[in-house]
């Protein structure tokens, strides 16, 4: 995904829709029809026409990491051997495939990326880390941080 996809117009109904469903994608149509003062029917197409355009990528259900015995987080900065456009490539493609990596930033900077990493416990880091991220022919060189406690967590963006 580049940074210049184009966005799209969004009026006052789409984001009481779009907030409504990033708080509960459970809800019906005819339940966010009565808070958002539509018909389902209404409901229906616009969140229809918002999936075609990208705006909904998709709905999902949220785990809790550490219910799931993902105890560690961290947040892993990554330098590259090379600036080239060929080795970012080889970088993103390979991280893409990496099920620990939940987020990765291209930043500018000291470092060329920024990821978010959950594992269940450090070994398996370091196992990552060493074995994995290390090892890799693009990667340079890496620093990382251990989240002590999450202070905020949240998947929905403000629409105002």
């Amino acid at each position: 995904m580049s940074g210049f996809e184009m966005t799209i117009a969004l009026d006052e109904v789409d984001r009481k829709i779009l907030t409504l469903i990033q708080q509960d994608a459970t809800l019906t149509h005819q339940e966010i029809a009565d808070k958002a003062g539509l018909s389902p029917t209404s409901v229906w197409r616009r969140i229809k026409s918002l999936e075609e355009a990208g705006v909904i990528r998709g709905r999902v259900a949220l785990l809790d990491a550490k219910q799931v015995g993902m105890q560690v987080s961290a947040l892993v900065s990554v330098r590259l051997t090379h600036q080239g456009t060929g080795t970012g490539q080889e970088f993103e493609k390979f991280i893409a495939g990496r099920p620990e990596v939940l987020e990765c930033f291209a930043v500018v900077g000291a470092y060329d990326y920024a990821m978010v990493v959950r594992v269940r416990d450090v070994e398996r880091f370091e196992k990552f880390l060493s074995g994995t991220l290390l090892s890799h022919p693009a990667v340079a060189s890496s620093t990382s941080s251990f989240a002590m406690r999450q202070v905020k967590y949240s998947t929905a963006l403000s629409l105002e």
